[in-house]
């Protein structure tokens, strides 16, 4: 293996592991962002309000919901 494949591949596996920074559709209408700024930007997109409901499993995130 030549060394630009060597360090692609690395590459690539460091990225496997880097949290995403997307917003996700939980159960029952519930969404879960990384952090509240995330969320509040993803609300604020479609001009309704944020309602944060809790924290997410394992404290990975906040849970919310956009409000009209």
């Amino acid at each position: 293996m030549n060394r630009l494949s060597l360090l692609s591949f690395a590459i690539a596996l460091a990225g496997c592991g880097a949290p995403s920074n997307e917003v996700v559709r939980m159960k029952d209408g519930v969404l879960r962002a990384t952090t509240t700024a995330e969320a509040a930007a993803y609300c604020q997109k479609d001009r309704t309000s944020l309602r944060v409901v809790g924290k997410a499993p394992a404290e990975s995130g906040v849970l919310f919901v956009c409000d009209r």
